[in-house]
């Protein structure tokens, strides 16, 4: 376990619990370090076979896993999907990434849930782990780790139950900054099909990825209009195609007066 230098009575809780788990090991930083960086760490000092990284904010039901107790014992497969807004109508069972890419998966949005996937830990090299150092900023530092694991055709078993249902989401800044973010991720992904489908992943269809590129850009004028023409320029950046043709629809939205703009997100927000 690693404490994040918790202002809390973590370090007294993790005392209390040793003895009752003798493989519990707990490493506390010097300093809060971040949640990203935080997790590279966790990946970098695993020594299991497989590993699962955690977070404190989700619900997990282990009342029907004996398929995914199997798959680690078995050590047969290179990733376990074990539950993630976006896998609704996925088909549990073995699979691979490019079948669920073949059949418009939202592979990228789903794997990225970091409680989502316990994974092989020796996938997760040196290089990989530098990539995703780098990737820090872009909020989500095993981005690289699951492109590689698409472009290799890892193989998944997807779990026959939830295992992990997430509670609420933290969008840290605002929609604009976080999407921008992920587009800034994708834009690591070297075929182009692929790398345009990932961008529209965050939202389940085209028409609502439109709708909520526009509710963003009103919101960023809204409460952010300070980093609004620079968060715009970085997505023209690295946007290409019909994607930065919508982009190029929308952007005019941050010369509109407040009171009209205030209206339109109400009503696109529907």
């Amino acid at each position: 376990m690693l404490d994040n230098h918790s202002s809390d009575e973590t370090p007294e809780v993790c005392e209390r619990f040793r003895p009752r788990f003798g493989d519990l090991h707990v490493i506390r930083h010097p300093m809060n370090i971040g949640a990203n960086p935080n997790y590279l760490r966790a990946v970098e000092l695993s020594q299991a076979a497989y590993t699962w990284v955690v977070a404190d904010d989700d619900d997990l039901d282990f009342s029907d896993c004996e398929d995914v107790v199997a798959a680690i014992e078995d050590g047969e497969v290179d990733l376990i999907s074990l539950g993630a807004p976006g896998r609704e109508d996925w088909a549990p069972g073995r699979t691979s990434m490019g079948a669920l890419l073949s059949r418009a998966a939202r592979v990228f949005f789903v794997f990225t849930f970091m409680p989502n996937t316990i994974f092989r830990t020796e996938l997760f090299d040196e290089e990989i782990i530098a990539e995703g150092y780098a990737l820090v900023p872009a909020l989500y530092p095993h981005f690289a780790f699951f492109r590689k694991q698409v472009e290799r055709d890892a193989s998944v078993l997807i779990s026959k139950r939830e295992i992990v249902v997430r509670r609420g989401r933290t969008v840290p800044g605002s929609e604009l900054f976080w999407f921008h973010r992920w587009v800034r991720c994708c834009s690591t992904i070297v075929d182009p099909s692929v790398r345009r489908d990932a961008i529209y992943e965050v939202r389940a269809t085209r028409g609502e990825w439109l709708r909520s590129l526009t509710v963003s850009v009103i919101q960023e004028r809204l409460h952010f209009p300070e980093r609004l023409w620079g968060e715009l320029a970085g997505l023209a950046g690295v946007l290409r195609g019909r994607q930065l043709a919508a982009l190029v629809l929308v952007a005019p939205i941050g010369l509109v007066p407040r009171s009209v703009l205030g209206w339109l997100r109400t009503n696109l927000a529907r």
